[in-house]
């Protein structure tokens, strides 16, 4: 299966949004998961909430067990280690390519 990787520091992170866990981020968020990146208008991306959920739910299928909590301390330590809000919404949109939610070739994905 393929995922992409999410590198914090000296750990990394195999991230994959299967069906299951599209529907559960849909739940959470309320709507569907491609209208969190708006027209491209900056004023309808995602709120921080909506990021670390997507990002949550694509941890779940290889990183099993890490909570919501441990999301959030994953995040700082992403930024103290010179990511950003941006570059965590770019990475996503890889997972997003590799979990079929967009043609093209991902970046740099895994198989396993």
């Amino acid at each position: 299966m393929l995922y992409s990787t999410l590198r914090v520091g000296e750990k990394e992170y195999k991230l994959r949004v299967t069906a299951k866990i599209a529907v559960d981020i849909e739940r959470k968020i309320g709507k569907p998961l491609l209208s969190i990146f708006g027209e491209g208008n900056l004023n309808e991306l995602p709120g921080i909430e909506t990021l670390l959920t997507v990002l949550h739910g694509a941890l779940q299928t290889y990183e099993h067990g890490i909570s919501l909590e441990d999301v959030y301390g994953i995040y700082d330590k992403y930024v103290e280690g010179d990511g950003s809000y941006a570059g965590l919404l770019q990475e996503l949109v890889e997972v997003l390519k590799i979990s079929g939610f967009f043609k093209g070739a991902p970046k740099e994905s895994k198989t396993e």
